[in-house]
């Protein structure tokens, strides 16, 4: 079984080393996207200001709407100018570096919960995943960096046992975006079912490194980061689920208030449904941060190209079948969009605007392929039998070798075949 599992896992490897290198090839042949051009403003800003002092940079074109730790990360790519890295390459190039990790963790994931089989696919898959190789290689933004941190906080939490490590992550994936947070409940409720000491392990990393790049911007820029970043509501261009839903009936009522003060109850559902999983169902840990995701990219009122990235691997651990439609339509719709955006191939500089209706239709499409993994995990979720909560879990090394082990694969995947 072991040497099964290393023999997949190398395939799974192989996959991502390819789909790195052709990221790459991307990054240093290309432009980008127009938010190329604002993450070039925003190092210029850091250069002149510093990583806290950007909030009060005036910016003429950009809104500086990232949490702290960008700051400190935008000064890295700006040293490694001097090596001969140019910024839009290594903004991209860490993507993808990130993507390699997000391939190994899917697979460990999927692995320990479905088939073995299934794990070496959905591995592969999200490697060469079209939505991936053109927002990491192409596009630039840091999407797929949160999303590799929140994936690897889930794993080293509940299937490494390693809550210092997972804590560290997780604040890491908010630093760099906002929008895990929703995923943080769920980690802390199961930590706590897990035991205090895992808790606070968890509790502890996590509000120490988060503190290291949060508190000294809310003492010297609280104004601002709570207007750009705390209080950024996004761009509603009526492209995607609901907000497209709404705008083809009109902007009723109920559109207006999802667009709106109905932002803060995506969020809250987004976050306690899966949090309330958690608590009934600690082995499903990594179904609920997945769920999260999924169903806060499938809610969204606003929506950008790169957000498709937040669901291209986590929509494996809710519904195999479902997550190959996802990233296969979403992949179709990037590869047309950003086709015109740069006026055909070969592609240089997207210059990004609306999506045509009938970009808007295909849209569409991405978006029940995401709710049917949404719906299909959910109910696998729920009619999973609760566990009983339990004061201790065993730890150290044995425990962590039980855990890493991949389960048998008949029970789950007929499982998952029922369902999905």
């Amino acid at each position: 079984m072991r040497n099964d599992v290393r023999r997949c896992r190398a395939l799974v490897l192989v996959a991502a080393v390819l789909a790195l290198l052709g990221k790459l090839a991307l990054a240093i042949t290309t432009y980008g996207t127009n938010d190329i051009t604002h993450w070039l403003d925003f190092l210029h800003g850091v250069r002149q200001s510093g990583p806290i002092g950007i909030y009060s940079y005036p910016f003429t074109n950009s809104l500086y709407n990232h949490p702290p730790l960008i700051g400190y990360y935008l000064e890295m790519v700006g040293v490694l100018t001097h090596v001969g890295l140019t910024p839009q390459f290594t903004i991209r190039a860490v993507a993808s570096l990130a993507d390699v990790v997000t391939d190994v963790v899917v697979f460990a994931m999927v692995a320990r919960r479905r088939s073995l089989r299934e794990a070496t696919a959905a591995g592969i898959i999200v490697a060469l995943s079209p939505i991936l190789i053109i927002i990491s290689g192409f596009h630039g933004n840091t999407d797929p960096i949160f999303t590799m941190l929140t994936l690897l906080s889930v794993y080293l939490l509940a299937d490494r046992q390693r809550p210092t490590l997972a804590g560290g992550a997780m604040a890491l994936a908010v630093g760099i975006k906002i929008v895990p947070v929703v995923a943080v409940p769920c980690l802390l409720i199961y930590a706590l079912r897990r035991g205090r000491s895992v808790f606070a392990r968890f509790a502890a990393a996590c509000a120490v490194v988060s503190a290291v790049f949060w508190l000294p911007a809310l003492i010297e820029q609280l104004p601002a980061i709570r207007r750009n970043v705390l209080g950024y509501s996004g761009v509603n261009a009526h492209e995607w689920g609901i907000d497209l839903l709404g705008a083809w009936a009109g902007h009723p009522a109920w559109a207006r208030f999802m667009e709106g003060s109905g932002r803060l109850l995506i969020v809250a559902a987004c976050a306690i449904v899966p949090a309330y999983l958690a608590w009934r169902r600690p082995q499903m840990i990594a179904e609920a941060v997945c769920l999260a995701l999924a169903a806060f990219l499938a809610l969204t009122p606003t929506f950008g190209t790169q957000y498709l990235a937040w669901g291209a691997a986590a929509v494996f651990l809710l519904s195999f079948r479902s997550a190959v439609i996802f990233n296969v339509l979403g992949g179709l719709l990037l590869i047309h969009v950003y086709n015109r955006w740069s006026s055909g191939l070969p592609w240089y500089h997207a210059h990004a605007g609306p999506f045509t209706p009938g970009e808007n239709v295909f849209g569409l499409l991405v978006w029940a392929s995401l709710c049917c993994a949404v719906v299909f995990g959910a109910v696998r979720m729920f009619q999973a039998p609760s566990e009983v909560p339990t004061a201790r879990q065993p730890s150290g090394p044995a425990a962590r070798a039980e855990v890493a082990q991949p389960v048998p694969a008949s029970a789950a995947h007929s499982e998952v075949r029922a369902i999905s």
